[in-house]
């Protein structure tokens, strides 16, 4: 199930874990949670950056 307001759509934790066990939904998840953790560490820091700039960093982190 999902609901939709002006400001925000919400997900029954069902159809999210539904959505996670798919390879193409969870494909797009990793990217809307990527997008949100750019817009938090864009907000926390003074740096001026871009996002190929932050998902390099990222994805240096993770392979490390």
């Amino acid at each position: 199930m999902m609901t939709e307001t002006k400001t925000q759509v919400i997900f029954s934790r069902e159809t999210w874990e539904e959505l996670r066990n798919d390879d193409y939904f969870r494909e797009l998840i990793e990217v809307i949670e990527d997008r949100e953790a750019f817009i938090k560490a864009k907000e926390e820091t003074v740096e001026v950056f871009d996002f190929k700039e932050y998902d390099k960093k990222r994805r240096a982190e993770i392979n490390v």
